[in-house]
């Protein structure tokens, strides 16, 4: 395949599992320097919010630390690979001389570039100085250098465009090899964020789309196993989507030379003694250089505190992304800390995951079912019976099983309708259908006793006793399609004997019991397969 373009995603978390799952399904087997690769030529990956810079995906193992670390040792300019192996201890092995420098670092190609020119500040004057300009144009790749050596680390980002329309400044990214696992989703997305933030803020910009154009943009062999993990157990939530947010940038072009080398200051004072930060000076007064330095101070202050102390330090952090990061990082090998988490967004972050992790609970599942039902029934009152059983009831059961049949025969399903939409949809009109037939006959029917209020299916209570009764743990060995299968069958058989007029009461009401029945096992196999489905089910009903 020629061209990949694959959109717009919101974030690093979401674009790295759509490019893991792209190259993994379409990525072709190449062969590089005696390695495997499945690679994926003239890939395009945007992001619309790059300052949701931090990644969150379960079984990543990021290192939000290294990917501090190497920003600003790339951003000041830096090539000096002592300071950097304190973060990235395999940092030497793709040094051409013996763990002193990297050949192809960004930081001198950025700030100095021929020994004398600063490519930020050229950038910053050119865009300043004529707002759609487009000439606002870097390089990494140096001929000069690069073409001649036999180097270990040869750039792999060679190109950057900015480009300011309509107030949002725009970062385009050209990248010749882009390694989705370490490179992409390891540091250069990180990076380049947060020079974007930089610049938008020296210009007087918002941050605009950040996009990367790979020529080869691949999977080595060794990650493939492990890019499927993250891909399966995403759950399509990210801390952003519960409103924690990223500290900004804010300090002047004029100040910015000082406050990198106060930062770098205040770094190496961390890694000998993890005290508290300064409460003045540059970095002080700007949110995301102090923030960038508390997440530091925790790498080094974990090696000497107690888990106790810990636990103290994170929750005096702020409510921010690092500080999310800094809980996922810890968390992986002590656990406890993410008991008792006291910033309240971050909390309901970790309980979310948490939910979706081991499935969400039955009597999670069953408490949202009920609220949604609750909540349609005040929009739409009794409009799914006005009309009788087979003019109102059955066909809105019906559009439910064709759609379920439409996913199961060609994958098909609505725009901004999930299965497990589809599939508890249908729960819904098959209980209420139980109750409606219930109330048709004059012997006592009904699932739920004599006393359950009249007429049965206008009162909530009785749906909701019927959740109550339900089963939605589905058999883990199940197969969803042949489950849908079985479901349109049974209401075909069903259509066609209400049609006919041939289906007793008695009969109806075991078939309506029946559909339920296998509607609440079809409910369980979506949950038990798709837990990213479920908690989204789960959110959006409860922000409803």
């Amino acid at each position: 395949m020629a061209n990949h373009m694959y959109g717009t995603h919101r974030n690093v978390s979401f674009a790295t599992v759509e490019s893991f799952n792209a190259a993994l399904r379409d990525g072709v087997t190449v062969m590089v320097r005696g390695h495997e690769t499945k690679e994926l030529r003239n890939r395009i990956t945007s992001i619309a919010r790059p300052r949701e810079r931090c990644i969150f995906l379960p079984g990543r193992h990021n290192d939000i630390f290294a990917q501090v670390a190497e920003t600003f040792w790339v951003i000041g300019g830096r090539n000096d690979l002592p300071w950097l192996t304190h973060y990235l201890p395999r940092a030497p092995d793709f040094s051409d001389d013996h763990g002193l420098t990297w050949h192809g670092a960004y930081g001198p190609r950025l700030r100095t570039w021929a020994g004398k020119v600063d490519q930020l500040d050229e950038w910053r004057r050119l865009l300043i100085a004529d707002s759609n300009t487009r000439r606002a144009v870097g390089v990494l790749f140096d001929p000069n250098r690069d073409f001649v050596s036999n180097s270990n680390d040869i750039p792999c980002n060679n190109w950057l465009n900015w480009l300011l329309r309509d107030g949002q400044l725009h970062l385009n990214i050209a990248v010749r090899s882009n390694d989705a696992m370490w490179g992409f989703s390891g540091v250069n997305a990180f990076e380049w964020s947060v020079l974007h933030e930089m610049m938008a803020f020296w210009v007087g910009s918002d941050v605009g789309e950040a996009t990367f154009f790979a020529t080869s943009y691949h999977l080595y062999s060794r990650h493939y196993n492990r890019a499927r993990n993250i891909v399966n157990r995403f759950y399509g939530m990210t801390p952003y989507d519960f409103g924690i947010v990223s500290p900004r940038f804010a300090t002047q072009w004029a100040d910015f030379s000082a406050a990198m080398a106060e930062w770098f200051e205040i770094e190496e004072q961390l890694r000998a003694n993890p005290i508290p930060l300064p409460r003045a000076g540059l970095v002080a007064s700007d949110p995301f250089l102090s923030s960038t330095l508390r997440l530091l101070r925790l790498k080094w202050g974990a090696k000497k505190w107690s888990v106790k102390q810990l636990a103290s330090e994170l929750a005096n952090l702020p409510e921010d992304d690092f500080a999310t990061a800094a809980y996922e990082f810890f968390g992986r090998d002590r656990p406890e800390l993410l008991a008792n988490i006291t910033q309240p967004k971050i909390a309901a972050f970790f309980c979310a995951c948490q939910a979706a992790k081991g499935g969400s609970s039955d009597t999670e599942l069953k408490a949202a079912i009920k609220h949604l039902h609750t909540r349609k029934n005040a929009i739409y009152a009794g409009a799914w019976k006005r009309r009788g059983e087979r003019v109102s009831v059955l066909p809105n059961i019906a559009r439910k099983v064709d759609r379920l049949q439409a996913f199961a025969d060609e994958g098909k399903t609505l725009k901004g309708e999930t299965v497990l939409d589809t599939a508890i949809d249908l729960y819904v009109y098959a209980a209420k259908y139980r109750l409606f037939l219930a109330e048709l006959s004059e012997v006592e029917m009904s699932p739920l006793g004599p006393d359950a209020p009249q007429p049965l299916s206008d009162h909530d209570k009785n749906f909701d006793a019927l959740v109550d009764i339900a089963d939605f743990s589905g058999d883990p060995q199940g197969d969803l399609l042949v489950q849908i299968r079985t479901i349109t069958k049974m209401f075909e058989d069903l259509w066609q004997a209400v049609d006919a007029a041939g289906a007793g009461l008695v009969d109806r009401q075991r078939s309506a019991a029946e559909l339920t029945a296998a509607a609440e096992q079809l409910v369980g196999l979506v949950v038990a397969a798709d837990p990213r489905c479920t908690s989204d089910f789960l959110r959006n009903v409860q922000n409803s």
